[in-house]
């Protein structure tokens, strides 16, 4: 017998029997591993793409609601604006109105303050004539004059009955 020749077979058998045995561990144990490893990494890979896609309409509602906000604001700005104007002019109406009235009574008071100016002026006139009167009547009467006077007022007086 050639022991030669059963020991190459019995190499070769041994390399067949570990390599299938190889290729039985590989397809029962590794093959499962990495399907499994692949399929929770496109899992994770498919939740970050959702994510993704989440977070990217997120960022177009935000950039729609900025552009709606700033609309709003400017709406906001030219509502306040007119609100301002119609409060400036209803301000600006009273104000005028108040002058007028606070003009209309200064006048009011002016005229009669130059009235009672005039009243008094006229009667310090007249009270300096009637002494100024008095002084000369006295320092020029004379006896006759006054009895001419005297009886001339009480035929005045007498006229008027």
């Amino acid at each position: 017998m050639n022991y030669e020749l059963i020991a190459v077979w019995s190499q070769v058998v041994c390399f067949f029997a570990f390599a299938a045995v190889a290729v039985w561990i590989w397809q029962k144990a590794v093959t499962p591993a990495v399907a499994s490893a692949q399929e929770a990494q496109n899992q994770r890979l498919a939740e970050l793409e959702a994510r993704l896609a989440k977070m990217e309409a997120e960022r177009e509602e935000a950039r729609a609601a900025a552009v709606r906000a700033k609309e709003e604001a400017k709406l906001i700005v030219g509502r306040v604006g007119e609100l301002v104007a119609r409060e400036r002019e209803k301000y600006l109406a009273e104000i005028r109105s108040e002058g007028e009235r606070e003009l209309h009574s200064a006048e009011g008071e002016l005229d009669r303050a130059r009235h009672a100016a005039r009243e008094r002026l006229r009667e310090e006139t007249l009270a300096g004539a009637l002494a100024i009167a008095r002084e000369r009547a006295v320092a020029g009467m004379d006896e006759s004059a006054e009895r001419a006077l005297r009886e001339r007022f009480v035929s005045a007086l007498g006229g008027m009955r």
